[in-house]
């Protein structure tokens, strides 16, 4: 099951109370039932997406504000990473931060996989979300990343482009691209943000060596901590975001990748009450909105594992009760 700490989610209740909702009211409104002391109102150190979900849906929907994820975004605090926050805060540079958000972003909320890449003179840092994001986790994600950095560094810097694997009105595009302040691509194949590459060199004002090497030990100490705690669902999730494709993603593979029999592992995931089976079905699903409509069928068939197309076909049309070509037409004519 993905999750995310106590802190991240409670950061969401803090800034509804502000806007002036109730916070024992909105928890009742999504039943939430996450504590380990529910007469104190103590949220369980790990929160479930499914709860993270339904919080941001139901503030956006009371609230009538259909970028809620993003406003939400702009008021992130460093605090509100947790350990990860003060440790990028102690970065000495931007480069130095990515790393720790690239090595500790589980921490703060094991519900994506953060991917950094250089292009010359653009860099670019990439979130590959679980697939049962909704958009409203994205765009909290996209707009903190940012938000945090400004905070450090400087509050007129800018990316260069912003990428969203989401729509947006003309209306909510022309909100984004104010506050980005660059131009924001939607319907893109990815959620990224590229800037310039000389701005990995920038000062951090906060840089504090000593605190740094500190908060990596005691990171470190907390990442081996939590995979020891990882339900195996979400560690054959992992190794699936972590591939190019999907090709010989077999129970075998993945069985042996993890040090385990096919019998062992299904055996652990039946506890869990899901199959391998589902399990590559979800990554499959998350893959193919990413690709469609920008390659050849045929193409991304292969990537996600299937035997031929026909094969392909027939289980998007379980999943969406469409052809991928009935699909394609309901696609935007651009991405820009």
């Amino acid at each position: 099951m993905s999750t995310l700490a106590d802190h991240y989610f409670s950061s969401c209740i803090d800034y509804l109370e502000t806007l002036g909702l109730n916070s024992q009211a909105v928890l009742s409104a999504i039943n939430f039932n996450e504590y380990s002391n529910k007469q104190a109102q103590q949220l369980a150190p790990r929160i479930s997406l499914n709860s993270y979900n339904a919080l941001l849906n139901y503030a956006q929907q009371t609230l009538n504000e259909p970028l809620f994820g993003f406003k939400l975004g702009q008021q992130i605090r460093t605090a509100d990473f947790g350990i990860l926050g003060y440790l990028i805060e102690s970065s000495n540079n931007l480069a130095s931060a990515i790393t720790a958000l690239l090595n500790y972003d589980s921490l703060v909320a094991d519900i994506g996989r953060a991917e950094f890449e250089q292009q010359g003179e653009l860099a670019i840092i990439r979130w590959l979300p679980n697939a049962n994001c909704s958009p409203q986790v994205i765009l909290r994600n996209m707009t903190a990343w940012v938000s945090v950095i400004r905070q450090l560094l400087n509050p007129q810097l800018s990316p260069s482009t912003i990428y969203f694997t989401q729509a947006f009105t003309s209306n909510e595009k022309t909100v984004l691209t104010h506050w980005f302040n660059c131009p924001v691509k939607t319907n893109a194949q990815y959620n990224q943000v590229v800037f310039p590459s000389s701005y990995l060199a920038l000062p951090f004002k906060t840089d504090n060596t000593q605190i740094n090497l500190v908060l990596k030990q005691v990171s470190e100490q907390q990442l081996s901590r939590f995979k020891s705690q990882q339900l195996l669902t979400e560690k054959i999730s992992q190794l699936f975001m972590a591939k190019n494709d999907l090709i010989d993603c077999s129970l075998i593979r993945t069985a042996g990748a993890l040090n385990m029999t096919p019998r062992t592992l299904q055996r652990h995931l039946k506890r869990e009450q899901i199959s391998f089976a589902d399990l590559l079905e979800q990554e499959r699903k998350r893959r193919v909105i990413l690709c469609i409509g920008k390659e050849p069928l045929s193409n991304i068939a292969i990537k996600l594992g299937f035997n031929d197309q026909s094969s392909f076909n027939r289980a998007f049309k379980r999943w969406y009760n469409c052809t991928p070509l009935q699909y394609i037409k309901t696609l935007p004519k651009n991405t820009t």
